[in-house]
């Protein structure tokens, strides 16, 4: 199978079933998980600390930054998540993390602090949505120039990689926004949406599904049984208020929830437009955990929202601000509570019950 990984004038020969199916049959870069495998042993025998192995981790993914967009660029994306995703090396990661910031030496805490202090943990409404490594923040020749107005929009480390873990469980104060979407029953699906990067993601545990979209420029077809049939959306230009427009839009289905599962890894293109969808039951405490690195910012996504949440950012500009940092014991105890799951020595991950999100606003559709 050819794939075009990127190449904006012909992003719709990638669909995400072939990028699933072509990335998930393999690693595609034998160095990779050596040097992976080679780094997480090194505390375990004695070889370097945690800091040590969280530093080599941290300059691996520098070394994948230098690789020019492209197939090997992928290609060496997908190596990264799929070994150092594995839900057991995941769990190691996650302990190097704690150790690290358990060290006396206030200089081993850089790396871990800057996860901890992130705003981002539960501000979706997902319990645990945490960066976990970044890159350098300056550009390379291999980084992909930003279109016009995104560094005002999106802010200044524009080249900056990052890896995170996202955990796909709602938190328990999270109130979504009714779904005027056609969808199965008992699930929560995220507001079609695409990304202002492209990334690479493995699944660590669970599975869930994702539909891809197109905007429509008129109305479905008499019968069609798409998924946002003759729905009014709004679009909107980022994640986040205050936005500078909102469109009204429709979207058209060209790919209805296909499957992802566990040890199962996929790559997105910015101009994508996609949603993840899980089981409600399954989310309260046997959630999907994904991992996910994702390269420097090349455009301002767009967002498609039912009504009520655009009339809600309307009302609400200063929404992030209610965004805020775990306490350090609370950033612990979400690290040990995923590094347990994720090992399988606890059959559920309840992070409601390890710290409160302080916020009810979800980019959910219930």
């Amino acid at each position: 199978m050819t794939i075009v990984w990127s190449d904006p004038e012909n992003h719709d020969r990638l669909t995400l079933l072939g990028s699933r199916d072509a990335l998930s049959s393999g690693c595609r870069d034998d160095g990779i998980p050596e040097a992976i495998t080679g780094i997480l042993a090194g505390p375990e025998q004695g070889r370097t600390d945690a800091t040590g192995a969280l530093k080599q981790l941290q300059e691996l993914l520098e070394q994948i930054r230098h690789t020019p967009e492209g197939a090997a660029r992928v290609e060496r994306m997908n190596a990264f998540v799929r070994t150092l995703g594995q839900a057991d090396n995941l769990a190691a990661f996650l302990e190097l993390m704690r150790a690290s910031i358990r060290s006396a030496r206030p200089s081993d805490h850089e790396i871990t602090e800057r996860s901890r202090a992130s705003r981002a943990h539960c501000i979706y409404g997902w319990s645990g949505q945490s960066l976990l490594l970044a890159s350098e923040m300056h550009p390379l020749p291999s980084t992909s120039p930003a279109g016009d107005g995104v560094e005002e929009i999106m802010g200044s480390a524009l080249a900056e990689w990052v890896a995170s873990i996202h955990v796909w469980q709602p938190n328990p104060e999270a109130q979504g926004f009714e779904s005027v979407k056609r969808f199965e029953p008992n699930a929560i699906v995220e507001p079609p949406h695409s990304h202002p990067f492209s990334f690479v993601s493995y699944v660590s545990v669970g599975e869930m599904r994702q539909s891809i979209y197109e905007e429509a420029d008129g109305p479905a077809p008499a019968g069609s049984a798409d998924r946002y049939q003759d729905v009014d959306l709004e679009r909107v230009d980022g994640v986040w208020p205050p936005h500078q427009e909102y469109v009204r839009s429709r979207l058209r289905t060209t790919e209805d929830r296909l499957l992802l599962k566990q040890g199962q890894s996929y790559f997105m293109p910015p101009d994508m437009i996609h949603d993840v969808e899980v089981d409600r039951a399954a989310a309260v405490d046997r959630p999907a955990i994904t991992f996910f690195l994702r390269a420097e910012t090349v455009q301002v996504p767009k967002s498609y929202m039912v009504p009520s949440m655009a009339d809600f950012h309307r009302d609400n500009p200063e929404l992030t601000s209610r965004a805020k940092s775990l306490a350090p014991e609370e950033w612990d105890a979400m690290l040990e509570a995923m590094a347990r799951y994720l090992r399988g020595d606890a059959d559920h991950l309840r992070l409601g019950e390890v710290f409160e999100c302080g916020s009810s606003y979800a980019f959910l559709n219930v």
